[in-house]
């Protein structure tokens, strides 16, 4: 199944009142329990776009820097010095190695994070379908009671008791339905609510792993890219270097660059 953003959300029935039938405290706590399943799908689908989102981001990141390095690999500048070159070229095969890391870091989360969010996302369509069938069985107990009321109100003739009393009888089984499955749903769905936390707890310990294993490469990737030197030779790398002084150095050589004279000849 494709993850569609523009798909609208399953859960929209609403479940309707049924005096006499209900007590008022139970249907509040369903339709607490609704608007709490409301709020759980809208969760599920942002977190599915975000996830998205966030892949694309990885991948558009990588591809650039793969880009920058290839770019700085044809230079002629490059070619003109060799520790410049093999610094380049160092960075390029970093480069490389994070697109390994980025289409790996895509993968286990289409599996472990996507694909579990749209399995659980899907399971709303039943839920809904639930909703819809107390809403039919409410409209029916309704209906009946409507003609029960104007039967009522007729001339107790033979064939109007007759009538009145065949359609109470299915107002009274129509009600007892009506009952048994709000009360159904009530049981079940609060048991579903429960439930998500076991649900996306290995979702999210999967997220926060393979979030590890990707930054965790990309650091020492960078790390063993360019070593650290001494605090004297003002490397950035080095940790004698505060954020305050690398900054002012970074300052520093900005305002010597403003300050060049470009002439044209």
């Amino acid at each position: 199944m494709t993850w569609n953003p523009l798909r609208r959300n399953y859960l929209t029935t609403k479940p309707s009142p049924a005096p006499h039938v209900l007590k008022k405290t139970d249907e509040r706590s369903l339709e607490i329990i609704f608007h709490r399943l409301q709020n759980v799908e809208e969760l599920t689908r942002r977190l599915q776009k975000d996830m998205k989102k966030y892949l694309d981001s990885v991948a558009s990141v990588t591809k650039s820097e793969q880009k920058i390095t290839a770019d700085l690999s044809g230079s002629a500048l490059c070619h003109q010095n060799a520790e410049l070159r093999k610094l380049v070229e160092d960075y390029h095969s970093v480069t490389s190695q994070l697109c390994n890391s980025a289409r790996d870091l895509s993968s286990v989360n289409q599996r472990t994070f996507m694909e579990p969010l749209k399995k659980y996302g899907g399971t709303f369509s039943g839920v809904e379908s639930a909703f819809q069938r107390r809403e039919q069985l409410s409209q029916e107990w309704r209906n009946l009671a409507a003609k029960v009321r104007k039967l009522e109100e007729r001339e107790r003739t033979a064939s109007n008791v007759v009538k009145l009393e065949r359609e109470k009888r299915s107002l009274d089984v129509a009600g007892k339905e009506l009952a048994a499955c709000h009360a159904f749903l009530l049981s079940e769905l609060t048991q579903f609510l429960e439930k998500r936390t076991d649900y996306f707890r290995p979702t999210l310990q999967a997220l926060l792993r393979s979030q590890l294993d990707y930054y965790g490469s990309t650091t020492r990737l960078f790390t063993h890219l360019i070593p650290a030197t001494s605090a004297n030779e003002g490397s950035p790398s080095s940790l004698s270097v505060s954020d305050s002084e690398f900054e002012a150095s970074i300052n520093s050589k900005l305002g010597c660059i403003r300050a060049l004279s470009i002439v044209k000849t």
